[in-house]
């Protein structure tokens, strides 16, 4: 099938192609939908971003558990989006269990950790990015 794009690229048909083909809960699946919420946090369509990532994350959670890598990054981009649509305790509840688990699993040194550190802190402080 032909991919449809829009302006700066974001990705239309590939994840719902994905899912006619795989099946909603196929790990390529999950990345197609994951990859689009991410273009689509990008594009600034907040809402749809997510509407998209928060279910991912739920099907993550369900398929591989809460301390999966993939999982912590599916809600780091939901925290993101929580903080585009001024939620900001969310986004701060979000990023704090992200970071703990990040800690617990891949050290406090690991460049994943002090990234999600960042990004809290940046919450806490008022901006939207560290």
């Amino acid at each position: 099938a032909e991919v449809v794009t829009e302006e700066g690229g974001a990705l239309l048909t590939l994840p719902s192609e994905c899912e006619r083909a795989l099946g909603p809960d196929h790990t390529v699946t999950l990345g197609a939908r994951h990859n689009h919420a991410w273009a689509l946090y990008l594009l600034g369509r907040f809402d749809e971003s997510d509407r998209e990532i928060r279910q991912v994350a739920e099907t993550y959670v369900r398929r591989f558990g809460p301390d999966y890598p993939v999982v912590l990054a599916a809600r780091q981009l939901l925290s993101r989006t929580r903080v585009a649509l001024e939620h900001v305790d969310e986004a701060v509840a979000l990023m704090t269990d992200v970071v703990e688990r990040r800690e617990r699993g891949l050290g406090l040194e690991h460049p994943f950790t002090v990234a999600s550190r960042q990004l809290l802190d940046a919450y806490r402080s008022g901006r939207r990015t560290p």
